[in-house]
C-alpha cells in the first residue's frame, strides 16, 4: 500500500487546480478522512489554515480527488470556519462523494415505456414490466438492469454490473435520479457500489457479490479493539404479503407462512411486505431469503484497527468496502465469520488510522434513525398541517369501505362505480342524464307533481286521430268546415237557415221534395 503525498483539486472542467499536503508550510492540510460505507455517502473531511491561498479554488463545483475518488463541496454545510484552543484559524471542508449530485439530476421532461400513458405529467417516470424496451434490447424489459440503464441516460453516469433479479415495475414522479436509483435498489434489492472515477454505478446481488482477498482482522495482529453487537429479534414463522394483499398459499400448498426453525423450536410470528412483488413464487423466494436472516441471532462488528498495509510484509494485503473479510477473535468471534465490510474510516496520509465496521448493514442504529427520519418525511409531504390525506398521495391503495368514515373530495373520477340510492340525499344534475335500457321512474316517487285535468266519462268513448273525430254525440255551438257529409237521416229540431241554393240529390223521395219545397216557401 502506498501512502499519497497530496490530494488533488480541479475546476468544473477537470482542470488541476491546486495540490493539498500536509507538508506544505503555512497551506498544509491535517485531519484528513475519508469515511465510505456501503449503500451510504462517502464523505472528506479535512482542515486547512483560513489563511491559505489555495482556499480560492475550493470553489462549490471544484473537484477533489482523493483515495482512488471524486468528491464535491455542493452539498449544504459544506465549509466550516473554526477557531481552536491555541487561537488559530482554520477552515474546514465537508464534501461528499461526487455521485450525490445525481439528487440535482432529473429526468426531462418525463420518461414512460407505458403504451397506455405514452406522455404523462412533467418529472414522472413510469418504467412498467410489460411495457416497450428502453435499452434498445439491452436488456429485458422490467428488470432492474433495464430500469436502471433507462434512468441513467443523460446524466452523465452509466450502469456496470447489475445481477439482481426479478421482474416489477417503478413509477415515481417528481424525484431526482438518485431517488430513482435508490428506490430501483429498494424493489430489486442489492447493494449500490459506486465508481466516482469512471462516473459508474453497479447494483450487485448480495449473493452474488462475494468478493473476498482473504484478508483477515486478527486478533494480536491489526486489531486494537472489537465490538460485537448481538441482534436477538429472531422470527420463525413468517406471514408474506405481496402486492394488493397477494399471499404465498397457492405456491406453499394452501399455508399463507413460512417457518424455519433452525436455531429455536418456538415460535416468533413476524410479517413480510412488499408491495412491488406481484407474482407468488417470487414472493416466496424473497421471504425465505429473509427468514433464513431473521430466524437466529445477528451480530454486527466495530472494529479499530491499525492498517498494517503500509507494512512490508503485509503489502499485500487488500480489501475495499463491501468486500468479505475475516474476524478471527477466539474470545469475541469464536465462530470465526466471514462477513462484509460495510464501513472504513481512515485518515488518507496516515492510513494505519482507521476504523472498520463489519456486519449486517441493516441493524445500525444509523439505520433505524434514517428509517425514523424518512418516516417524518413521508408523513410531512403526504398529510396536510390539519391532519388529513392529500387526494394525490393515494396511489394503488385498496382501503376497506368499513375503514371509510367520511369522504370529502371535489371531484371524483371512476371508470366503474355503483351508489345506491338509499345512499344518496339530494342530488344536482346540471347537465344531462343519460338512462338506461332497464332504467324506470315510479310516478310516486316524483315530488310537487303537476296537476293532470280528469276527464269526463264520456271522452272515453271519443276517439280523435289527426284527421277524424269519431263520438255518439258531439255538442257544441257551432260546427264549422268547408263540407258537411252524412251517411245517415239529419235531423233538425228548429229551424234551418240555408244561405243560397238547396240541391237534392238523386235518391229523394217525392214527398220529402215536396214538404222541403214547402218549407223554403214558407221561408
Amino acid at each position: 500500500m502506498e501512502i499519497p503525498k497530496y490530494i488533488e483539486v480541479k475546476t468544473v472542467d477537470g482542470q488541476r487546480a491546486a495540490f493539498l499536503s500536509p507538508n506544505d508550510g503555512e497551506s498544509s492540510i491535517k485531519d484528513c478522512f475519508i469515511d465510505c460505507r456501503l449503500n451510504a455517502e462517502s464523505t472528506l473531511e479535512f482542515y486547512i489554515p483560513a489563511i491559505s491561498e489555495k482556499i480560492t479554488e475550493l470553489t462549490p463545483e471544484c473537484q477533489i480527488w482523493a483515495g482512488g475518488r471524486v468528491y464535491t463541496l455542493l452539498q449544504p454545510e459544506a465549509v466550516d470556519t473554526v477557531r481552536d484552543e491555541k487561537n488559530t484559524l482554520w477552515t474546514k471542508f465537508m464534501a461528499v462523494e461526487r455521485w450525490k449530485n445525481l439528487e440535482t439530476s432529473y429526468v426531462e421532461p418525463y420518461l414512460s415505456n407505458d403504451p397506455s400513458i405514452p406522455h404523462p405529467a412533467d418529472l414522472a417516470v413510469i418504467i412498467v414490466g410489460g411495457g416497450t424496451n428502453l435499452s434498445g434490447g439491452l436488456y429485458q424489459t422490467g428488470t432492474a438492469a433495464h430500469a436502471l440503464h433507462a434512468v441513467l441516460k443523460g446524466s452523465g453516469w452509466t450502469m456496470g454490473t447489475c445481477d439482481v433479479t426479478g421482474i416489477h415495475d417503478l413509477e415515481m414522479e417528481k424525484v431526482s435520479r438518485l431517488d430513482l436509483i435508490r428506490e430501483i435498489q429498494n424493489i430489486w434489492g442489492g447493494y449500490l457500489v459506486w465508481d466516482s472515477v469512471n462516473k459508474i454505478v453497479h447494483l450487485r446481488d448480495g449473493g452474488k457479490w462475494q468478493n473476498y482477498t482473504g484478508f483477515q482482522v486478527r486478533y494480536k495482529k491489526n486489531l486494537k479493539h472489537i465490538t460485537r453487537t448481538q441482534s436477538n429479534r429472531i422470527i420463525t414463522k413468517l406471514y408474506c404479503f405481496g402486492h394488493d394483499d397477494l399471499d404465498i398459499a397457492s405456491v406453499n400448498g394452501g399455508v399463507k407462512y413460512l417457518t424455519n426453525h433452525s436455531y429455536t423450536s418456538r415460535e416468533y410470528i413476524g410479517i413480510y411486505k412488499n408491495q412491488d412483488i406481484y407474482n407468488a413464487q417470487e414472493l416466496k423466494e424473497k421471504a425465505t431469503a429473509e427468514l433464513s436472516l431473521i430466524c437466529h441471532p445477528r451480530y454486527k462488528y466495530t472494529v479499530k484497527m491499525v492498517d498494517t498495509r503500509t507494512l512490508p510484509e503485509f503489502s499485500h494485503e487488500e480489501f475495499a468496502v463491501g468486500d468479505m473479510v475475516d474476524v478471527v477473535d477466539e474470545t469475541v468471534a469464536p465462530e470465526t465469520p466471514r462477513i462484509r465490510l460495510i464501513r472504513h474510516k481512515y485518515n488518507i496520509f496516515k492510513p494505519w488510522i482507521c476504523e472498520l465496521e463489519i456486519g449486517d448493514p441493516f441493524e445500525r442504529i444509523e439505520e433505524d434513525l434514517k428509517a425514523a427520519f424518512d418516516t417524518t418525511t413521508f408523513i410531512d409531504n403526504t398529510f396536510k398541517g390539519n391532519g388529513q390525506l392529500s387526494g394525490y398521495d393515494i396511489e394503488n391503495l385498496s382501503i376497506a369501505n368499513s375503514k371509510i368514515q367520511n369522504l370529502e373530495a371535489n371531484k371524483i373520477t371512476t371508470n366503474e362505480a355503483k351508489i345506491k340510492t338509499a345512499q344518496i340525499e339530494n342530488l344536482e344534475v346540471g347537465g344531462n342524464v343519460a338512462m338506461g335500457p332497464n332504467a324506470t321512474i315510479s310516478w310516486n316517487q316524483v315530488t310537487n307533481q303537476p296537476t293532470i285535468p280528469v276527464l269526463p266519462s264520456y271522452i272515453t268513448q271519443t276517439k280523435i286521430t289527426s284527421t277524424t273525430v269519431e263520438s255518439p254525440i258531439i255538442v257544441g255551438g257551432e260546427i264549422r268546415g268547408g263540407k258537411l257529409t252524412s251517411d245517415s237521416t239529419i235531423n233538425v229540431t228548429t229551424d234551418a237557415y240555408i244561405g243560397n241554393n238547396l240541391y237534392l240529390g238523386n235518391y229523394a223521395s217525392s214527398g220529402s221534395l215536396k214538404k222541403s219545397i214547402l218549407i223554403v216557401a214558407l221561408g
